[in-house]
């Protein structure tokens, strides 16, 4: 009995031995087994491990563009990151049955390119890629086929004829509102900051300062020269000149009253959260639409890539049609109870592009403290006025304190 247990136990032992053997000589095959596939297209395969990883690049690359949706499913970008996976799959075979190849100078040249944005060695790029869980052989082979499908993807698309300016001229006047650029008004304004905390009689010859000073205006006194004079505001300088101002870019307040005068009007007294304001209107830009020689050439791009779209649409169609491709990944299925959200925006584009090194992973941090050596005067001195205001307003420096630097700094204009 023991000596049949024996035996039993060594077969037993030569099978996992022999299987793990197997194994070890076919990698591919230990893949499929942790693994599984979830498409086919023609004799070639993509796993749901090497979905997953084309996932993960396309997240971070949205994330590095800031282009983000709460509450987007995993699966819809599971689904739109395969069909790119496909189509992938399908231009190297085209590509290949051409008898397309890329040759070691051309592969090396890549490299380079790679190496260069990178600002790194040939041996510090394989470390990387090490550290990443791949190796230089995989990555070449990755960018030998996305320099195929650069070519067939070319070569398809060649001969796109650029549209006719007719059709550009067409699509203007069919999509002026495109172009619009709203009104605008040319403002300027005298300010008397308001501090929070100042009592009911601070706030009272405030406002008696603010009706003077309106009334001084309405009698005919330059508001350039009061402005100078009694502002609080940055823009006392250059005689309370705000600039054009648009819709959308000022206090709701401040808005309401601006956009209600006419050339040469003078508000009433507005009060913001900043203070009391008196606004005048110097000018008024009408809405417009953008003049068609300064949109020709975005909407010759625009028509361009919309019919280089349509090309290689019916191309792909094309290729489908003739191909053999099966689907097996599971989408939104009842097993998937816990859908999984991301930040992230899914864009119809190939998502052909071989995972490079971020650039920003080797910048230098830029020192904050230098960052005002760039600024003009003007700017520094706006910059300092609007600390101080901030001071004032929150009752950290008295109204004199504020009103000597605010001369100090004019001055230096």
């Amino acid at each position: 009995m023991k000596m049949c247990s024996q035996k039993l136990v060594f077969k037993v032992t030569v099978l996992i031995a022999g299987f793990f053997f197997s194994l070890l000589l076919s990698p591919s095959i230990y893949a499929l087994t942790v693994d599984r596939i979830v498409a086919k297209v023609n004799s070639e395969i993509i796993t749901l491990m090497k979905l997953e990883d084309r996932v993960a690049v396309f997240l971070n690359k949205m994330k590095a563009a800031g282009s983000v949706d709460t509450g987007l499913e995993k699966s819809k970008i599971m689904k739109e990151v395969l069909d790119g996976m496909i189509a992938e799959k399908l231009q190297i075979q085209e590509a290949k049955k051409l008898g397309m190849v890329v040759t070691e100078e051309e592969l090396q040249k890549s490299l380079d390119g790679i190496y260069a944005k990178n600002n790194i060695t040939v041996e510090q790029f394989e470390d990387i890629l090490n550290s990443e869980g791949s190796n230089f052989d995989d990555y070449k082979k990755i960018i030998r086929d996305q320099i195929l499908v650069s070519r067939i993807v070319q070569m398809h698309l060649a001969g796109s004829s650029s549209p006719r300016e007719k059709s550009v001229r067409k699509y203007y006047r069919k999509n002026k509102k495109n172009f619009w650029i709203p009104e605008k008004m040319i403002l300027s304004h005298i300010m008397f900051i308001t501090e929070g905390d100042s009592s009911g009689k601070e706030r009272r010859l405030q406002k008696k300062k603010a009706e003077e000073t309106l009334q001084r205006i309405l009698a005919g006194e330059s508001f350039s020269e009061l402005a100078k004079k009694y502002s609080d505001d940055v823009s006392a300088h250059s005689g309370g000149h705000l600039g054009a101002v648009g819709r959308g870019t000022m206090l709701l307040e401040f808005e309401r009253a601006a956009f209600d005068l006419k050339v040469g009007e003078v508000s009433d007294i507005v009060e913001t959260a900043n203070g009391l304001h008196i606004i005048k209107c110097d000018n008024i830009i009408p809405g417009h639409a953008k003049a068609f020689k300064l949109v020709e050439s975005e909407i010759k791009n625009m028509l361009s890539s919309k019919k280089r779209e349509k090309k290689y649409n019916k191309w792909m169609a094309e290729l489908k049609k003739k191909s053999f491709i099966s689907v097996s990944l599971v989408l939104d299925g009842k097993k998937n109870k816990n859908k999984r959200t991301f930040n992230a925006v899914v864009k119809k584009e190939s998502f052909n592009n071989p995972q490079t090194i971020d650039p920003d992973r080797y910048s230098r941090t830029q020192n904050n403290d230098s960052r005002d050596e760039g600024l003009s005067v003007k700017r520094l001195v706006e910059k300092k006025l609007n600390k101080y205001k901030k001071l004032y307003a929150g009752g950290e420096i008295s109204r004199k304190t504020y009103l000597i630097k605010k001369k100090q700094l004019l001055e230096k204009l």
